[in-house]
């Protein structure tokens, strides 16, 4: 029987998907694990995988339509000649139907000095689980319920060192190889991609050169970038923390003499471990130590988490992305360097999986490395606080007796939820995370 195909719901906050390619044409027959669809989300571009065999009998949305969550991109079926007319003349109605939606206050507006009344709601026609199969319970984030669809993930293949050509028409590329692609000037066609399956990346595109910029002697018009679903996602969710969370700012001055010395013996050994690395592994066993704060907001009772999750922002360039050490405080640091290492890699390539990103109980911003010395961070609602971290530098110290020298020393910011952390409490945490920096030997028991 033939059915719609939805869009998928990738991860909590996902309210929109770009089909960014269809990997299979109308007639196509389907067998499990065979791909579908590419979809950009709000945190990565999906490969949308069927699980159950058929054929795609129609394509409902084109390359680049910005479709939500649940509303029908396909028609599957079970055989390539089944009747479809009923599902098309559902989803015509249903195109109209919104359209009118997006409509009438406008046209409202134009023929009577007096508001509209604020349009129906749309009702979507009953949309059956189909091949993409059923059994999901349903689920809700924040007391709104979610659209029960299927969670993608994004498929993976072992790149062997050879670069596979890419197959004729269109040029597989990830997105940030596209808008790479269109920052320089270059066409895909004429780049060698290295990926998997011959994918074109962002560092294939920068190997490839670009044509050559020129100053303009007249005034140029701006350029328009359209904003992607992980744009619009971080605006709102960010808007939201900054309007909704009363946040405080906590500043503290770390002595890193001593860790600058652990760092440097753990590299003569052999062991690859980045500053960041050492102040996750504090910040992790500071959360274990002040479980208080290890915590989130309700309007009804506050919640304290029993684990540690670290979420590490990693630029991308179109946003950031936080991927997840999980159980920080129980690792390692050469298992949280090698974690944060292989997440943040599949972070830039868009490759990480829902379980990757999501779940933190608390966050680390560190703009260090690039210069920075001091500055604050937004809270990533549902968490409590997040450590906004500086770079080390040396600089001129006067001691206890009043001689100077020169010394390493860190500056963070710690952003707090007033309604789950007090001055003290933030306190008393900054000052666990002191412990473990200035006196590194602690984190290595």
């Amino acid at each position: 029987m033939a059915q719609f195909f939805e869009m998928p719901q990738a991860s909590p906050t996902m309210e929109v998907g770009t089909i960014l390619s269809w990997r299979k044409a109308e007639g196509d027959a389907l067998e499990p694990q065979d791909v579908l669809a590419e979809v950009e989300t709000d945190k990565a571009a999906m490969e949308i995988e069927i699980f159950d065999s058929g054929y795609l009998l129609k394509i409902l949305e084109g390359e680049g339509a910005e479709v939500p969550a649940g509303r029908p991109i396909a028609i599957l079926g079970s055989r390539p000649d089944e009747d479809i007319s009923e599902l098309l003349a559902s989803f015509e109605a249903l195109s109209q139907q919104s359209d009118s939606t997006e409509t009438a206050p406008s046209q409202a507006r134009d023929d009577t000095p007096t508001p509209a009344p604020a349009p129906a709601t749309p009702s979507t026609p009953t949309v059956a689980t189909g091949p993409v199969g059923g059994g999901l319970q349903p689920f809700t984030w924040q007391g709104r319920d979610l659209i029960d669809g299927l969670m993608e993930m994004p498929a993976f293949s072992v790149d062997d060192g050879e670069s596979v050509p890419a197959p004729t028409g269109r040029v597989r590329a990830s997105p940030a190889a596209r808008r790479a692609a269109r920052a320089k000037g270059v066409s895909l066609d004429h780049v060698r991609g290295t990926g998997p399956r011959g994918r074109v990346t962002r560092a294939d595109v920068e190997r490839s050169g670009g044509a050559s910029t020129r100053i303009p002697l007249h005034d140029a018009p701006p350029t328009v970038v359209k904003n992607t679903q992980m744009r619009k996602t971080i605006a709102r969710r960010l808007k939201a923390s900054a309007q909704d969370v009363p946040a405080f700012y906590l500043t503290a001055c770390f002595d890193c003499d001593q860790l600058v010395g652990v760092r440097a013996q753990m590299k003569e050994a052999g062991v690859k471990v980045s500053y960041n690395d050492l102040v996750i592994k504090a910040c992790a066993l500071a959360l274990r130590d002040v479980p208080e704060v290890n915590a989130s907001w309700g309007d009804d009772a506050i919640t304290r988490h029993n684990n540690v999750h670290v979420g590490v922002a990693v630029a991308l360039p179109d946003g950031l992305i936080t991927p997840v050490i999980r159980h920080a405080d129980a690792k390692g640091l050469s298992t949280i360097a090698g974690e944060v290492r292989s997440l943040a890699g599949l972070a830039k390539e868009r490759k990480l999986e829902p379980h990757q990103y999501q779940g933190s109980t608390f966050t680390i911003s560190n703009l260090g490395m690039m210069g920075i010395e001091e500055f604050t961070a937004i809270i990533n609602p549902p968490e409590a606080m997040i450590l906004a971290v500086g770079s080390m530098q040396q600089e001129a110290i006067v001691d206890d007796e009043g001689m100077l020298s020169a010394g390493w020393r860190m500056r963070v910011t710690l952003t707090c939820d007033h309604r789950v952390v007090d001055g003290a409490l933030g306190a008393q945490f900054l000052k666990a995370v002191r412990t473990y920096i200035e006196q590194p030997v602690r984190m290595l028991l």
